[in-house]
């Protein structure tokens, strides 16, 4: 239960931040961390497996969109 609470806190605080930085690297930066927030409440509710495919699928689509800031 107490990883649930953490990871729902941690994924809306850090959606809230994301919403309102300014800058495209922070707001990728906290959209990472909203997501791993997510995959932790995940984890905490018993999907294993649902938590480990939305990080495998969530790292290869924001390593894409890393690569497109870097070079603005």
């Amino acid at each position: 239960m107490a990883v649930m609470i953490v990871g729902s806190a941690s994924a809306l605080l850090a959606g809230f931040l994301a919403v309102a930085a300014n800058d495209i690297k922070r707001v990728l930066a906290y959209s990472t961390i909203s997501q791993l927030g997510s995959c932790s409440t995940q984890s905490g509710s018993g999907a294993i497996f649902a938590s480990q495919f939305h990080l495998l699928s969530h790292a290869i689509f924001k390593a894409l969109l890393f690569l497109r800031p870097g070079r603005l």
